[in-house]
């Protein structure tokens, strides 16, 4: 593993980012500013417009890499061993929670070969992206988050000791996480640690696009007959979090329309009529502060019912609240090959009936014109600024429901899941070789 010389322990807060999928274009150029050595150069570099096959994104990505490693700035630790990253943050609800696991490399296999499963649908265009990084770099930048089974704690309580002593990295992100890394390096431990994990099926929790993409690199690498003495096509970098881990949060991944050049606000609420009930929440003055409440309120009632949204429509006064009449009602607006057990989840509601029959928006039209956020204010604001056509907002998808789909090798819809708080890059790298 890799990772920053200790030298820049006091600065890690000015090095590390989020993952490359969630960082806007501002974020971006701030990254850039707040540090000649911030990993942005790596995972995200800036693109312009005399950009060239041999000069471009990749190429000064894997150039500053090599530079950074011959000049101590990112230092490899050569003893075989795991790394253990623990997170705190704050939980939406209010109080702190910590989330810790190990991060590893995981042999790359085929989805259900190896045991990997994953839960949600992807994207070819990021996948595109990540391969080329791949290619340029020979690096996994940011671990991929995954679960596995450990009802009975025999894995963490392997490393529980190690979280009391002295992180070699700790810090604090922009949204107040405090990130801290250990190295566990006793053969003994790490040879039980791998032997508890080696035969447990592998959940992807977020980091889809990458997984992906490692299978994709892998199978070049095949392919081409290439040869490496490391073998670091076979292998991806993860971070193996307990399921039943009380720290694990999801929250919703609300979804924001835009670029409708047909999208009329009565006529999609003509065609959801006959399989919802509607409520309007009006508000005045601007100020939908208390419908917004309203809204949220009655929407977490229903976590644990399903068939509950809230709508956010350009230019309107009103907030919505879309309430399923009846389960079976919607049952022939779905995909035939989606599994019983998974069509009265919220996502595939969303999905099948309010974006599909709804709007109209079918499932290889989506890439583009659907963004998502985590955060309930996002999605209204950008609506009622009129930056997108409508935002849905949803409860979050659970854990049961997510394994459930995996192990049904079922794909909900696209960002089913939004898994927080989110691992830093920076602070784990997997350079090959």
């Amino acid at each position: 593993m890799v990772h920053y010389a200790r030298e820049f322990e006091g600065e890690l807060d000015r090095l590390i980012t989020p993952p490359y999928d969630v960082i806007s274009p501002e974020e971006q150029e701030y990254f850039y500013q707040t540090h000649p050595l911030n990993i942005i150069r790596l995972v995200l570099g800036k693109q312009y417009h005399d950009d060239s096959n041999g000069n471009n994104r990749y190429t000064r990505a894997a150039s500053i890499l090599g530079q950074w490693l011959e000049r101590g700035v990112l230092v490899r630790e050569e003893t075989p061993g795991f790394m253990i990253y623990q997170m705190e943050f704050e939980r939406a609800e209010g109080g702190r929670a910590i989330i810790d696991g190990i991060v590893a490399l995981v042999k790359v296999a085929d989805y259900g070969q190896g045991k990997v499963l994953p839960h949600e649908k992807t994207y070819k265009g990021p996948k595109e992206d990540q391969l080329k990084l791949i290619l340029a770099c020979r690096a996994n930048l940011t671990p991929i988050h995954a679960l596995f089974d450990d009802d009975k704690n025999q894995v963490t309580d392997l490393y529980s000791s190690l979280l009391h002593r002295r992180p070699i990295h700790e810090t604090l992100d922009s949204d107040g996480t405090v990130h801290r890394v250990w190295i566990l390096e006793d053969k003994k431990t790490v040879s039980r640690v791998a032997g508890l994990i080696k035969d447990k099926s592998i959940f992807i929790a977020d980091g889809h696009h990458r997984y992906e993409t490692s299978r994709a690199y892998k199978d070049e690498i095949t392919a081409a007959g290439l040869s490496f003495p490391d073998q670091g096509h076979e292998y991806v970098m993860m971070y193996l979090t307990a399921m039943n881990h009380p720290g694990l949060t999801i929250l919703p991944a609300h979804r924001m329309v835009k670029g409708r050049k047909d999208f009329d606000l009565n006529i999609t609420l003509r065609a959801l009529e006959p399989y919802f009930h509607i409520e309007q929440l009006c508000f005045s003055n601007g100020d939908p502060g208390e419908s917004a409440q309203i809204m949220m309120d009655r929407l977490r009632s229903y976590s644990e019912v399903g068939g509950k949204f809230g709508m956010v429509a350009q230019g309107d006064n009103c907030l919505r609240l879309l309430r399923l009449k009846d389960f079976q009602a919607v049952d022939t607006l779905m995909d035939p090959d989606i599994p019983s057990t998974l069509r009265e989840l919220d996502v595939t509601i969303l999905r099948e009936v309010i974006l599909g029959h709804g709007l109209g928006i079918q499932k290889n039209d989506s890439e583009g014109s659907i963004e998502y956020t985590p955060l309930v204010s996002e999605a209204m604001n950008k609506a009622l600024k009129g930056e997108v056509q409508v935002s849905f907002i949803l409860n979050p998808t659970r854990v049961d429901q997510m394994r459930a789909a995996a192990e049904l090798g079922h794909k909900l819809p696209h960002k089913s899941t939004y898994f927080y708080p989110k691992l830093s890059s920076g602070l784990v790298l997997n350079v090959f070789g």
